[in-house]
């Protein structure tokens, strides 16, 4: 067990090096993507529970209105709370991210271990074995593309394993004390990500069918109803709460979050589609490539590689039918599943008669619910990732012990070198500059409003990292475009024009006593400071933008000394500057 935890724990070091030896000067993620929302959530979630708040619902975004959300990774900012308050919300999700990556290397450690006792029998040899199944699931391109994209939830990939094990061993050995580890497992995994607790229901499914079909010896069949149905409702119970509470800040009117059906539905045909040459294709091939299409930095990676299908392969023609089925079928669900509703080959989707070939994640999606909410059906490749791993192990399981340490190598020096996944994976540098601070120390409340507003949600979310330090409110939220406030602000509409936006209802000018008037306007609503960021603008661009705002503010009333200009607003109607 020592040297598991020791080598999955390497594992972990090399796939997220230097963060663990830098936790607090950069995040891990690309600062084009979701690292600076993230680091907003924890830093939220520590905030209102530090305050005895629960946190679903704020001001902060959305100014001037207070608006529902449940942060996706709540689950993460609960269980890094110490960390939050000794060193911040960057070191809590560099340690998550860290976590996760050993915690995913262990736990499918473990599966495979337990898959290979019942081949080979227990020992050291078998021990040494099991890490290539780690090697397959934590070093997967997929993951290590999510870490680049800063999406902390999608990194808790130990729950399909760990749940897996708990249904094998509860299968096997049916009895209380197992029943509850294996709800309790279940409902960790629904609870930290909702699509590997959904993996872990699927998976269970289909190793119980198949141990019915092909190995009935190992199932304890009159034993099991009562314990399972235990662990079945226990692991309910314990979900229902947390999807209840989610789910109605998704249905609210106020929510800042929305998913329905529809924008699902768009987002699987137009974003987020599974190439089926991506999942063999080395170099920077992506599933699609959102660069290309919208500006994205978001890579979506489902690249499982030639060496370990190629070992996979081994797997099948060495095991015995009864003992390879079980995973192939794993493997053959998880696969169709993760191309998502439609077939799509090659950047396009395949048609006859121009008719899009449907594949069996589209009627799922018509028919249950749960299915409504997956937007993002590439992950299901982190099942066929642990599925070739056991495969794998397998076929390697009679091969001498040289072998597993060639295979060991080319897996990881192919998941980190010849993969469209990024390594060394990029991180975001998380100093605040010193005006940010300034503004935390001004005793008089109100909002900031950080230029240029025409940018990427993504982008432009590096507002919220400042947020952390104002704790003023802004107006932008995480998924909207323009907010109502500054749509109906004059002085934001020329702003946009400058910006260069392409909005038709935008007025081409505007005098100087209307930049005047509105900008007032901001101030009696409740705007306190105005931010351009110098950086984030084309040169010809930022001059049209400064001059607008010297027209409707005057000049720049606070001396940042680096790349951004700020205006300190005063209420008109408050009798005085301050």
């Amino acid at each position: 067990m020592r040297p598991a935890v020791l080598a999955t724990f390497l594992l972990a070091t090399l796939v997220t090096w230097p963060t663990l030896i830098q936790p607090t000067s950069a995040v891990l993620g690309h600062p084009g993507n979701d690292v600076w929302n993230h680091i907003w959530g924890y830093w939220w979630v520590a905030g209102e529970l530090a305050e005895g708040r629960l946190p679903l619902s704020t001001g902060l975004m959305h100014f001037p209105d207070t608006s529902r959300l449940f942060f996706i990774d709540t689950f993460g900012a609960v269980i890094t709370l110490p960390i939050q308050w000794a060193l911040g919300p960057v070191a809590a999700i560099n340690a998550i991210m860290f976590v996760c990556f050993w915690a995913a290397g262990f736990s499918a450690w473990l599966l495979g271990r337990h898959v290979l006792t019942t081949l080979q029998g227990a020992g050291p040899r078998t021990d040494r074995l099991a890490f290539l199944v780690a090697i397959a699931y934590a070093g997967s391109p997929h993951l290590i593309a999510q870490a680049y994209n800063g999406i902390t939830e999608t990194l808790f990939a130990a729950g399909l394993p760990f749940t897996t094990l708990a249904s094998l061993r509860l299968y096997e050995r049916p009895g209380p004390a197992r029943a509850i580890v294996a709800g309790v497992t279940g409902a960790l995994t629904v609870i930290a990500n909702f699509y590997f607790g959904l993996f872990a229901v699927i998976g269970a499914v289909v190793l119980l069918g198949t141990h019915a079909w092909a190995r009935r010896d190992r199932v304890h069949w009159r034993a099991l109803p009562v314990p399972a149905v235990f662990g079945v409702a226990l692991g309910l119970v314990l979900v229902a709460p947390v999807l209840m509470v989610f789910a109605s800040t998704l249905d609210a009117a106020d929510a800042i979050v929305h998913r329905d059906e529809d924008f699902v539905l768009q987002s699987l045909m137009n974003h987020n589609m599974t190439d089926v040459v991506s999942l063999w294709h080395p170099g920077k091939f992506y599933s699609p490539d959102l660069k290309a299409m919208t500006g994205e930095d978001l890579l979506i990676v489902t690249y499982v590689g030639w060496c370990l299908t190629l070992l996979a392969a081994l797997g099948v023609h060495s095991l015995r039918p009864a003992d390879r089925l079980h995973w192939m079928i794993w493997v053959a669900v998880f696969g169709v599943l993760c191309l998502g509703p439609y077939l799509y080959v090659n950047g396009g989707y395949v048609t006859v008669d121009d008719r899009k070939i449907p594949l069996p994640f589209l009627p799922l999606f018509k028919a249950i619910p749960v299915f409504q909410r997956i937007s993002h059906p590439f992950r299901f490749v982190m099942g066929v990732q642990l599925g070739l791993g056991i495969l794998a192990v397998g076929g390697l399981a009679r091969r001498p012990g040289w072998v597993h340490g060639v295979a060991g190598a080319l897996m990881i020096g192919e998941s980190l070198l010849a993969s469209p996944a990024p390594w060394p994976i990029a991180r975001s540098r998380t100093d605040i500059p010193a005006y940010v601070y300034a503004m935390h120390d001004d005793p008089t409340p109100g909002a900031v409003v950080d230029l240029p507003i025409n940018v990427p949600n993504l982008e432009r979310a590096v507002y919220l990292h400042y947020q952390t330090m104002t704790g003023r409110p802004i107006p932008y939220s995480l998924n909207e475009p323009l907010p109502p406030i500054l749509q109906r602000s004059h002085l934001a509409r020329a702003l946009l024009v400058a910006e260069g936006g392409q909005v038709d209802s935008l007025p081409p000018s505007l005098g100087s006593l209307d930049l005047v008037v509105a900008g007032r306007a901001l101030a009696r609503v409740g705007v306190r400071y105005i931010v351009v960021h110098e950086r984030m603008y084309p040169s010809e661009r930022l001059s049209q933008v400064l001059g607008i705002l010297r027209t409707a503010l005057g000049p720049e009333t606070v001396d940042t000394g680096a790349g951004e200009r700020v205006w300190r607003l005063d209420d008109p109607d408050a009798g005085g500057a301050s």
